[in-house]
């Protein structure tokens, strides 16, 4: 259906992507991984045809072969609807556009008339004749009240706008689906909801993603972009068969390269011994001015150290494995805190029309709490609230003696503006700039990117910066929103070890099922959604202690 031939991207002088190959067959469900910065969603663009390769081609079969792309970040704009947005992320809209305009032209142009049919079946396959009822039952499937449909999308929370984009996903009618990032920002339920609709779609799906769990459950092809070559890999089944792949893979090269290094030494120390040898034999034959066996042993010699030479010259020449840059990330805890780290004593939370409470929350000293709920029940809200940045409508906040709070927020704000990356980490840090340099090298976070306006940087680099600062501050609680969105995955590996180790106290929201997995919570709070749609929350979260402590409710 959908073939990339030897797909070439320069940025620049910078190979992004050489010689690309690659097939999306009928009902393909194939993911593709790699670090940040490696091109993944450069190789989407390109096969949607949103952007040029600078060599090579991208093949649809037969050329009607309709293909969307879903974006990792959200373009809400401005004035737009709910269902424009809809009809613009299916395609319906650029459809129904096409078809009006050949349309106008029919009376003057009868010719057109075979171009028009065609885009009127195009408008068809997209699902552009009944897009608004099908918009009204996503609506009402992913938990968004219908009347929001002709409201702006830009007017929606931050998780009534990520149930917009998985309906979004939902009401698609590709042939060929390109997913990037899909799962960011969603709960459990719209995990199930997407994964359902992956193994049901009659499409192929292709889904950059780094969330090892959604992998191992929807796709059956890798495709890893190497960040040293540029080039492509593909390997058969889901994300652990990658991964045992990949380790068996570079067990035996290191095994390999290891041998070979181990011989090429042995070599060379009989090479030297043997050259040390007839240097000592041929000054002997020199001193001496005799032939006969002398002459004869010296002979011998040579004709070894030569066989020795050659010997090492035929040793093939094996490379290392590669290894990549790697976050190194220490999370100092800034020394013990008060027993009792925060409280909040029947809180009444208000945010626009929603209202989360009463409700009572302790966090004490290096406990582990996982905050989870579905989008929309006010998990942020109630972050925000702990850290002091949106005021209680009603009840008290107390925070402990010697609390260091370090938060890594959702949306990344932090250095999103239009100062320099460099400028701003030096002003919130009081480091200098050669200090401030050498840790962002650390993370990643180049020349290149040092100089550049936070708002320029993708925000894998701005999570980055986030966490940079946190190592550096020394902070002893730890405040978590979705940190794994917009991380690779070696760098999220390396977080769940940083969190590990960290001896201070962690409240984390996150719906990565394996990242909370190996979090390894003490207890969790639970949120539920509110009574009905839009309507104010009036209640208690749900508190689990560990099991040993038995049922709390709050």
């Amino acid at each position: 259906m959908l073939t990339l031939d030897n797909i070439t991207k320069y940025h620049g002088a910078s190979p992004v992507l050489v010689d690309v190959t690659f097939g999306v067959p009928p009902r393909a469900r194939i993911g593709v991984i790699g670090p940040n910065g490696v091109g993944k969603s450069t190789l989407l663009r390109i096969a949607a045809g949103l952007e040029p390769p600078d060599a090579g081609h991208v093949t649809r079969a037969p050329a009607s072969l309709t293909v969307g792309y879903m974006p990792q970040e959200r373009d809400a704009r401005a004035t737009e609807t709910l269902l424009g947005f809809f009809a613009r992320r299916t395609c319906v809209a650029a459809a129904e556009a096409e078809m009006d305009a050949l349309a106008e032209r029919l009376g003057a142009q009868p010719d057109l008339v075979n171009a028009h049919a065609e885009a009127l079946e195009r408008f068809l396959a997209l699902g552009g004749d009944d897009l608004g009822a099908r918009a009204r039952a996503a609506c009402s499937e992913v938990g968004l009240p219908p009347e929001r449909l002709e409201l702006p999308l830009t007017a929606l929370s931050g998780g009534e706008a990520a149930r917009a984009a998985l309906a979004s996903i939902l009401l698609s009618r590709f042939e060929v689906l390109l997913l990037d990032e899909p799962t960011n920002n969603l709960d459990f339920d719209g995990l199930e909801r997407l994964e359902r609709f992956v193994a049901g779609a009659r499409a192929g799906v292709v889904v950059v993603s780094h969330d090892r769990e959604f992998l191992d459950r929807t796709v059956e092809r890798i495709v890893d972009l190497d960040e040293r070559t540029h080039r492509a890999r593909e390997y058969r089944g889901s994300w652990s068969d990658y991964e045992a792949v990949r380790e068996r893979e570079r067990a035996e090269q290191l095994r390999h390269f290891e041998e070979v290094e181990q011989e090429r030494q042995e070599i060379d120390r009989l090479l030297r011994a043997r050259r040390n040898q007839a240097g000592r034999a041929g000054s002997r034959v020199l001193a001496r001015e005799t032939g006969g066996s002398d002459r004869r042993a010296t002979h011998a010699l040579s004709s070894k150290v030569r066989q020795a030479e050659r010997t090492l010259e035929r040793l093939e020449d094996v490379d290392k494995p590669f290894e990549p840059w790697d976050l190194q990330l220490t999370l100092g805890s800034g020394g013990r805190s008060a027993e009792v780290v925060l409280r909040l004593e029947h809180a009444v939370l208000e945010r626009g029309t929603f209202r989360l409470g009463p409700l009572d929350v302790e966090l004490t000293w290096r406990e582990r709490v996982a905050l989870l709920g579905p989008n929309g029940s006010g998990k942020t809200t109630l972050l925000h609230a702990l850290l002091g940045k949106l005021p209680l409508a009603a009840g008290r906040r107390y925070v402990g003696p010697r609390v260091i709070f370090g938060e890594l927020d959702q949306e990344r704000e932090r250095f999103s503006g239009g100062e320099p990356l460099l400028a701003g980490f030096c002003r919130e840090t009081r480091a200098t700039q050669l200090e401030a340099r050498s840790l962002l090298a650390k993370f990643g976070l180049g020349t290149d990117d040092v100089f550049r306006a936070g708002e320029s940087l993708s925000p894998g680099e701005r999570t980055r910066a986030a966490l940079a600062l946190l190592a550096l501050r020394g902070v002893n609680c730890l405040v978590l929103d979705e940190p794994t969105n917009h991380l690779d995955l070696p760098a999220i590996e390396e977080l769940e070890r940083a969190l590990e180790r960290y001896d201070g106290t962690i409240l984390l929201v996150t719906h990565d099922r394996r990242f909370l997995e190996r979090f390894a919570a003490t207890r969790s709070i639970e949120l539920p959604l509110p009574r009905a749609p839009g309507a104010p929350l009036a209640g208690s979260a749900r508190w689990e202690p560990p099991p040993a402590t038995g049922a709390r409710q709050l």
